[in-house]
């Protein structure tokens, strides 16, 4: 298994936002296309404008396929759009678990 770490930076003061839109409206929407959601965090210490989340491939050929299906689904092309004037920038890595990690 691989981890997609996404780390979206918002605009001070969005989080609360970002995260209740999200909910309502993205996640259905992202969870029927990508499947595995590991876990989506806020953040109290650090970059406190920050949303994290994580999903779960089965491989990195099965995360673009997950992908591909998800960018070309027009309510999430339409939902996306929405956010743009909440998020600052995105970053995205790929985690490969190490042989003695609890998720492999």
């Amino acid at each position: 298994m691989i981890v997609e770490q996404r780390i979206y930076r918002l605009r001070p003061g969005k989080v609360h936002e970002f995260v209740k839109k999200y909910e309502a409206e993205g996640l259905p929407i992202q969870r029927a296309a990508l499947g595995n959601l590991i876990g989506y965090f806020t953040t109290e210490v650090g970059d406190v404008n920050a949303v994290v989340q994580l999903w779960g491939f089965d491989t990195f050929e099965d995360r673009l396929q997950r992908r591909a299906a998800l960018s070309g689904d027009p309510k999430w092309r339409e939902f996306a759009g929405s956010l743009v004037p909440l998020v600052e920038n995105q970053t995205s890595q790929i985690l490969n678990p190490t042989p003695f990690s609890p998720i492999r």
